[in-house]
């Protein structure tokens, strides 16, 4: 985008230059047109101004022409009539013109030539006043003065319309030059103008080409910027999901969790996470989010196309026909299947049913957010998964499924610190099958080993949720009684010796022969106060039920009092 816009400010500045100069240009053709014709108008004006003096000029003349008629034509008739009122008619056109002499004087200031015969004719009008004076005395005085003045206005006349003749044509030269030179100007302008009207059209193209340019650019980052905020969310989304299993110790937990995401993910959208079971025969719905689904709670692994494929599969109309067959009743037209898979093991499927084509475009939008929360539950189911069987590994006798003796020793420990907590007793039985070395050479440690697995199916029985029952290693055996006082512990650990006394065992199709246990019971903190002291005490008191002939049971009171 920079190098784009960096490209573009030689040609701007172009083009700002070119603007510039076509203004410039408009302006001096203006102004030169403008002066042009004020040239023009001007020439034009001083050449009317002088066709116009002209004129004047040559209505003086005429005028004076036909004053010296007037006199010509008095003087010939007071010859005639020897009336005197001629010769004042005479006299006063005399006058008159006179006047017009100077008149004529004054006009031709501005013509040498005809400033001088306007003179003689000034002169010759003197002359002629004095003619007339002597008319009495001489009847053709007037004739030469009228005479000369009548050539004097001829040759005026002449000469001034040589002068009026000029100043036409040149009134007439100057107006052609005006016209020629304001349509050549007024071309120019119109060019020019037309140009700079060229070069600010081509601006404009070019600035909405920019523009445009411009808003694809910001839409381009705005897209960009949106798919950056939508990207920062998924991976803070991604971050909460990865921190929140991570902090899980249980599977129910990692399911919650994925759930809550799931839901926070895709609104408007149902589903549920359904895991293979112990027999990995049968998938179960372990949880859900959004209104009911229809998938079923248990079906098998063929009833999934997604598992059965083994990757994401969508199910549209017009686009993938196949169902999928773990729906109870009716079949949603938009629905994804997603494996659950982790360290090339299939833990189940994440089931997402969308109401309509719109949340369908929604949740495939998002499919990449969404296979990633799948994959990060994967991982965490498959983690809590194997650390529950380890931690069963590491706390569970392999054969019997009890507790074993380390479990118990952290059991018993925290017990008797619970006890002094609320000062409540906490009773111990060991308890150990007798004769069982013999029991094992006799019939074998295969039936040796079904009797202790019987033994702990019965004693998980007959004990309490709260109690714990631990094999202490061999044929011993450690339950561990929580608020139990020695009476009714006593109690209990007979009940526990008549039902091992009552069993019958079968191996392989046959009856093994009775088995009988011995027990021995110590109380907290009656008989002891710490974990050593009172196994002790509970161990005593089993040697002395064995001591006594078996099959018996003992408290350590006893054996404190021996």
């Amino acid at each position: 985008m920079p190098i784009a816009l960096s490209n573009t400010l030689p040609g701007k500045n172009r083009a700002v230059q070119l603007l510039i100069l076509a203004a410039l240009g408009a302006c001096i053709c203006v102004a030169a047109a403008g002066w042009l014709h004020y040239s023009a108008a001007k020439k034009l004006n001083e050449s009317r101004d002088w066709i116009e003096h002209s004129q004047t000029v040559m209505s003086s003349l005429r005028s004076e022409s036909q004053v010296a008629d007037r006199i010509d034509t008095a003087t010939r008739l007071f010859q005639l009539t020897k009336d005197e009122e001629n010769i004042r008619s005479a006299q006063t056109s005399q006058v008159s013109f006179n006047s017009g002499a100077l008149r004529l004087q004054d006009l031709t200031s501005d013509n040498p030539r005809q400033n001088g015969q306007a003179r003689k004719l000034v002169v010759c009008a003197d002359s002629l006043g004095k003619a007339i004076g002597r008319l009495k005395e001489q009847g053709d005085a007037v004739t030469n003065p009228l005479s000369q003045c009548r050539l004097i206005l001829g040759t005026l006349q002449e000469v001034e319309r040589e002068l009026l003749s000029q100043r036409t044509d040149e009134s007439k030269l100057n107006s052609q030059r005006s016209i020629i030179l304001s349509v050549s100007f007024t071309v120019l302008s119109i060019l020019v103008i037309l140009a700079l009207f060229g070069f600010l059209l081509r601006d404009a193209v070019r600035r909405k080409q920019y523009e445009r340019r411009l808003y694809e650019a910001n839409e381009k980052l705005a897209s960009t910027v949106r798919a950056l905020e939508r990207q920062a969310k998924e991976s803070t989304l991604l971050t909460s999901v990865r921190d929140e299993l991570q902090l899980c110790v249980r599977l129910a937990q990692a399911q919650e969790c994925a759930i809550r995401y799931f839901e926070q993910l895709l609104p408007g959208t149902s589903g549920s996470i359904c895991l293979t079971n112990n027999t990995r025969h049968m998938v179960e719905e372990v949880a859900s989010w959004g209104s009911s689904t229809l998938v079923m709670d248990a079906f098998t692994l063929e009833g999934c196309c997604g598992l059965r494929s083994g990757r994401m599969r969508w199910r549209r109309p017009m686009q993938s026909e196949v169902h999928c067959t773990h729906f109870n009743g009716h079949v949603p037209e938009y629905y994804v299947c997603i494996p659950l898979a982790a360290y090339g093991d299939t833990l189940g499927v994440v089931y997402i049913e969308c109401l309509s084509p719109g949340v369908a475009a929604m949740v495939d939008a998002n499919m990449a957010p969404i296979e990633q929360i799948v994959e990060l539950a994967s991982i965490s189911f498959a983690g809590l998964n194997l650390r529950s069987r380890l931690e069963q590994q590491s706390i569970r006798d392999g054969l019997t499924g009890l507790f074993n003796r380390h479990y118990m020793e952290m059991a018993l420990d925290r017990e008797l610190r619970r006890g002094a907590r609320h000062n409540k007793p906490v009773a111990v039985m060991m308890m150990d099958i007798d004769h069982f070395k013999r029991f094992n050479d006799t019939y074998g440690h295969e039936a040796g080993d079904t009797v202790l697995r019987e033994l702990a199916e019965n004693f998980l029985q007959a004990v309490r949720n709260e109690d714990i029952l631990c094999r202490f290693g061999g044929e011993e055996f450690v339950a561990i009684l929580p608020e139990l006082d020695l009476e009714a512990a006593m109690q209990r650990a007979e009940g526990l010796r008549t039902m091992v006394s009552e069993m019958r065992i079968y191996n392989r199709g046959e009856c093994l022969p009775e088995v009988t246990t011995s027990i021995g019971v110590a109380i907290y903190p009656q008989h002891a106060e710490t974990v050593e002291e009172i196994l002790r005490s509970a161990d005593r008191a089993l040697y002395e039920a064995k001591h006594l002939g078996r099959n018996r049971v003992v408290p350590a009171e006893s054996v404190l009092l021996a």
